[in-house]
């Protein structure tokens, strides 16, 4: 009897740190549909210029940049409050209240050549929210709204007006 009880106690023990772990889990963001592809009727050479004009200008680190390829990819970015929430979705993170932690992304721009007077412009973006804690760090995905796409879009197409 004595046994029974100790073993109820023991699972009981487990089932209450698997709900108190649980609990200090985000919960994920909804997938979204964004535009991310956009057309420009400008030609190649004056899209890519201006696409990296607008690198420059919002100061992003360029990781790697092949005009022949058209594209450019970014290190990561840290993204200060006032952002954070405009551009990405990480569902509900009220259990990481408390936590260290950084929103961050990184993304690349595709620029693609369709004729003479055309091109498509794509930008991918990746975006997370890095835990740091004294064992490391661990990360959970967010998604993109589509309003830092639509940001480098605009900036790009008023470039080449």
């Amino acid at each position: 009897m004595e046994e029974e009880g100790k073993m109820k106690s023991k699972k009981l023990s487990i089932l209450f740190l698997c709900l108190t772990l649980a609990s200090c889990m985000p919960t994920p963001p909804k997938p979204r549909q964004i535009q991310n592809s956009f057309q420009i009727e400008k030609p190649f050479d004056a899209v890519w210029q201006a696409v990296i004009e607008v690198f420059a200008e919002l100061s992003l680190p360029i990781m790697n940049m092949e005009k022949a390829s058209g594209l450019i990819t970014t290190d990561w970015i840290s993204f200060d409050s006032s952002k954070v929430y405009r551009y990405m979705d990480c569902g509900d993170q009220s259990a990481l209240a408390f936590t260290q932690k950084t929103r961050r992304g990184k993304f690349n721009v595709f620029v693609k050549k369709n004729d003479d007077i055309n091109c498509e412009m794509k930008i991918n973006s990746i975006f997370e929210t890095a835990v740091f804690y004294s064992g490391g760090v661990q990360t959970f995905p967010c998604v993109s709204k589509g309003a830092l796409e639509a940001e480098v879009y605009k900036r790009v197409t008023e470039k080449i007006k």
